[in-house]
């Protein structure tokens, strides 16, 4: 049987409080320094943590990726994966 990836449980997904984002030549650091944790998250990554504010649905935020990047039809599948690990990593509430 697979392993179970987690499920976003955040109906409207809100940035952790407390995160420092620091832009690297290639990417961010976020540091959690509640946690003592440094994450690297490339630009799509980070424009989907500053989305989550509160206010926006998973789909929503979704949307504003892709008027933002233009990518391919993967970016809900792409955006939910983004949330799901935030989420696990506690860079989201």
């Amino acid at each position: 049987m697979p392993a179970r990836r987690p499920k976003t449980t955040a109906r409207f997904p809100k940035r952790a409080r407390g995160l420092d984002v620091i832009p690297v030549e290639d990417g961010f650091l976020i540091h959690q320094p509640a946690r003592d944790r440094v994450h690297y998250l490339n630009h799509t990554a980070v424009l989907v943590l500053e989305l989550c504010d509160g206010k926006r649905s998973p789909a929503e935020i979704a949307e504003a990726v892709r008027e933002a990047y233009h990518p391919s039809e993967d970016v809900p599948r792409s955006v939910r994966e983004v949330l799901e690990r935030a989420q696990a990593e506690g860079l989201t509430e």
